[in-house]
């Protein structure tokens, strides 16, 4: 069955006239005549009876009957088609993406809101992890794309576009006793527990190499949610490794402030768009990108205005 030639049928039982189907068809009256004539050939059953010199036409039995059958097969094919309109403008579907921790508290929740009040019938399904498993989510088709820092994650078979960079350093809470000096020597933190996000052992030791902290420093909790981290180091003596974005409200209100040890340094910390190399992305994949780097764009404006640099990804 040829849907178009059933939709031709179906307006000219509307109309039961010739010209006034084909206008309707936007068709001249000979090109929706030779269609119904060819549908009829290859079913081999008239569908028409033809009013000869007036154009008008009456169904037959056997086209009442095609008709009956054949308009949950139209309205199921215009629901298609109206489906896919939404699908190819992000207007519908399900959109699975994985995302990092401090991307999840930085970027996402902006970008998140954006999309629902623009295409509030697209999905999202979003995974929070670290990058080494959501490449495994990448690579099982378990999700169209992740946005996470890949400093160390092997990049063969992945495109891996960089969104923007964000500075990790050491926090502890206002009341911390270590908050209360003005100035730490490394002596000085001997001993204390540390809370982080996952980290790979190459990037554990670059972070400890680069900020100065002691190759020992033991860890209190590892967690790749950033609020329960937070909220785990307001209430313990804990050193809080996290980005400065991501911790940028509690800074502001003095709640939480860095650790006052000479010679700390931020950590520069690449965050990047990881998709499949040769996939081609669905519209929300590739509406949430655009999203992301008008996000990224606006964070990098703001911070030039005030105390934290975001800098281009790399």
């Amino acid at each position: 069955m040829d849907i178009r030639k059933l939709r031709h049928v179906a307006l000219l039982a509307e109309t039961l006239h010739f010209v006034r189907a084909a206008e309707r068809a936007h068709l001249t009256q000979s090109a929706l005549s030779r269609s119904i004539q060819s549908l009829e050939n290859t079913l081999g059953l008239r569908l028409f009876d033809r009013q000869h010199g007036t154009g008008g036409v009456s169904l037959t039995a056997a086209g009442r009957q095609l008709l009956e059958r054949a308009r949950p097969l139209l309205r199921t094919a215009n629901d298609l088609d109206r489906d896919m309109r939404l699908l190819r403008d992000a207007s519908l579907g399900e959109l699975p993406v994985g995302v990092g921790p401090f991307p999840a508290v930085t970027l996402m929740p902006a970008v998140l809101a954006s999309l629902q009040q623009t295409h509030p019938g697209l999905s999202v399904s979003l995974q929070v992890d670290h990058a080494d498993a959501l490449r495994a989510l990448l690579e099982a088709d378990r999700i169209e794309l992740f946005v996470a820092q890949t400093r160390s994650l092997p990049r063969e078979g992945l495109d891996v576009r960089p969104l923007v960079v964000q500075k990790a350093n050491v926090f502890c809470r206002a009341a911390h006793p270590l908050a209360r000096r003005r100035k730490l020597a490394l002596a000085d933190i001997a001993g204390q527990r540390v809370a982080s996000v996952h980290l790979p052992d190459a990037g554990r030791d670059a972070l400890w190499r680069t900020t100065g902290l002691p190759a020992e420093t033991s860890m209190a909790l590892v967690c790749d949610n950033v609020y329960l981290l937070k909220d785990f180091a307001r209430r313990s003596d804990v050193l809080l490794v996290c980005t400065e974005e991501s911790l940028a409200a509690e800074l502001a209100n003095g709640e939480f402030v860095r650790l006052p040890l000479a010679g700390l340094r931020p950590v520069e910390v690449g965050v990047n768009i990881v998709t499949r190399k040769g996939r081609t992305l669905s519209p929300g994949a590739a509406l949430l990108i655009e999203r992301l780097g008008q996000a990224a764009a606006g964070g990098a404006s703001r911070s030039r205005r005030g105390a934290i640099d975001l800098r281009g990804g790399r």
